[in-house]
């Protein structure tokens, strides 16, 4: 198991064991209010981490999962994805995956519902 850090600037604290979520294939519209898009980075050094989903509220109160998403790119360095059209609010849960399809961990990041520009980063080390 790996050791992920939450940088400063994110609140939230480290989560144990899996996130339960009803997964929705399509977000929901939204109007850019009352939730943020997430860019999830993880820092460099981490060749374990293939990819990431994300649980939690979304910007109509429905709890809902994202599929998992792949993080492309040098795995020595920094990878970020923007989980364009998916609105989060509050605590999120940000569930990662190796390339056999294991869970390695999850981690928390707390997004502020109502501040703009509409776009969050989630910065893991």
């Amino acid at each position: 198991m790996i050791t992920l850090a939450v940088i400063t600037g994110l609140t939230g604290a480290l989560a144990a064991g899996p996130a339960t979520a009803a997964t929705v294939d399509n977000p929901l519209n939204a109007t850019g209010a009352n939730g943020q898009i997430v860019r999830t980075c993880v820092a460099g050094g981490h060749p374990d981490i293939k990819a990431f989903t994300i649980n939690g509220w979304n910007q109509n109160g429905n709890y809902v999962a994202t599929p998992k998403r792949n993080l492309e790119g040098d795995r020595n360095q920094t990878r970020c994805y923007t989980t364009d059209g998916w609105w989060w609010r509050g605590t999120i849960d940000v569930d990662f995956w190796d390339d056999r399809d294991n869970k390695l961990g999850t981690r928390q990041c707390y997004v502020v519902p109502n501040q703009g520009p509409n776009l969050q980063t989630c910065t893991f080390s």
